[in-house]
């Protein structure tokens, strides 16, 4: 999936290369170890230029805050397809 996003306030778009929901832990009998780990929700991605081309100068501009951002973005998008 590739949406439109800014980052550094330049508009770009956002492929996403890999999304995995996270898994809370799961328990799978009664004695001590008889659980699966929790496993966290995983989000990868490509920053690409307007035209499509990676864009690996201002991929280097992400912040922390942009990656939460740009999750958020993906799950707004990806609610709204699925609407």
């Amino acid at each position: 999936m590739t949406f439109t996003t800014t980052v550094a306030g330049i508009p770009c778009r956002c492929q996403v290369t890999l999304y995995s929901p996270g898994v809370p832990m799961r328990t799978t009998g009664f004695g001590f170890g008889d659980a699966d780990p929790p496993e966290p929700e995983e989000f990868e991605f490509d920053i690409l230029d307007r035209g499509g081309y990676p864009a690996a100068w201002l991929e280097r501009k992400l912040t922390d805050d942009d990656y939460d951002r740009l999750l958020s973005e993906y799950h707004e998008k990806q609610d709204a397809w699925a609407a």
